[in-house]
């Protein structure tokens, strides 16, 4: 998740590569979130430990936003 409303609400990630910024979730995606379960906080944490680094939106592509009552 971004920082809301200053930049899209989410990121989409693949094979720790950006595809696109999006606030919307595409309706094709709604129907996906009832076969989900919760992952446990360690599994999370391993799964996202490569997108730690881009914790301030735009560090993924080299140019993090610098605002500080945004990402700051």
């Amino acid at each position: 998740m971004n920082p809301f409303p200053d930049h899209e609400m989410y990121t989409l990630f693949v094979d720790g590569a950006v595809r696109f910024d999006f606030t919307e979730v595409p309706e094709a995606w709604l129907g996906f979130r009832a076969g989900l379960r919760r992952v446990n906080r360690w599994s999370a944490r391993r799964a996202l430990a490569p997108l730690r680094e881009f914790a301030v939106y735009g560090s993924e592509v080299g140019r993090p936003c610098d605002d500080p009552f945004c990402c700051g």
